[in-house]
């Protein structure tokens, strides 16, 4: 994405929440100091927004590219467990090219670091579990599935060893963005034939208008176990 572009989309996501956290600042931080003994999440100031917003920008714009027009904020809250263990966590909104004014909602979690004012790389999680904009649960595609059970397979017998793999998704649920995005959680089995089989998860974006898959992000149970005890990345 070009830099003057980024920085055009930074500064719309800044703008889009700095205001409502100044004014609600004053009032939180009473509360959070009256009950001190507690680590309550509190609102997020300019300077730990203006660094999530660039790692967002950052983040969601090297996967999407230049179909992604506007990115904004919404609500941002920091958890502050220690000195340097902050966690910063809120709501979003995409929009992309395409003549449609559809906006995807998202939700983010990333670790921010006072002492170098920096962000780390966010977990991005998209949709709003139906509590977005135009958003709501739709029933499943059988052909849109299989297409995804299809890619996913392609995929894993890309892996140096693998060979034929079957994978069938079984655990689904389809949510849809407006008229234009559906989105798509399941997990399954991934069948690699005489070297067995595991769970498989999947979340997916699909654009209905340009009938394209934006985001295939899957993980088989050995690599999402590997992961449980790490720390967010950046900290």
């Amino acid at each position: 994405m070009p830099a003057v572009r980024r920085a055009k989309l930074l500064l719309l996501a800044i703008l889009s929440v700095a205001a409502p956290c100044a004014s609600a600042q004053a009032g939180e931080d009473a509360a959070v100091r009256a009950a001190d003994t507690i680590p309550m999440p509190s609102p997020v100031d300019e300077q730990v927004l203006a660094a999530v917003a660039a790692v967002l920008v950052a983040t969601l714009g090297d996967e999407f590219g230049d179909s992604m027009l506007e990115l904004t904020l919404g609500e941002a809250r920091l958890a502050v467990a220690g000195p340097r263990d902050h966690v910063v966590h809120g709501v979003g909104e995409l929009r992309f090219s395409g003549g449609d004014d559809t906006w995807l909602a998202f939700r983010y979690r990333t670790r921010y670091d006072p002492l170098f004012v920096s962000a780390g790389y966010p977990e991005i999680d998209l949709g709003a579990d139906g509590e977005g904009a135009g958003e709501r649960f739709v029933p499943n595609d059988a052909a849109l599935l299989g297409e995804l059970e299809a890619r996913m397979a392609g995929e894993l017998e890309s892996l140096p060893g693998a060979a034929r793999v079957f994978v069938q998704l079984d655990d689904i649920s389809s949510m849809q963005s407006g008229s234009r995005f559906l989105h798509i959680e399941a997990s399954g089995i991934a069948d690699f034939g005489p070297d067995g089989s595991t769970v498989a998860n999947v979340e997916a974006l699909y654009d209905l208008h340009a009938g394209a898959w934006l985001r295939i992000n899957h993980t088989l149970e050995n690599a999402a176990a590997a992961r449980t005890d790490e720390p967010l990345a950046g900290y």
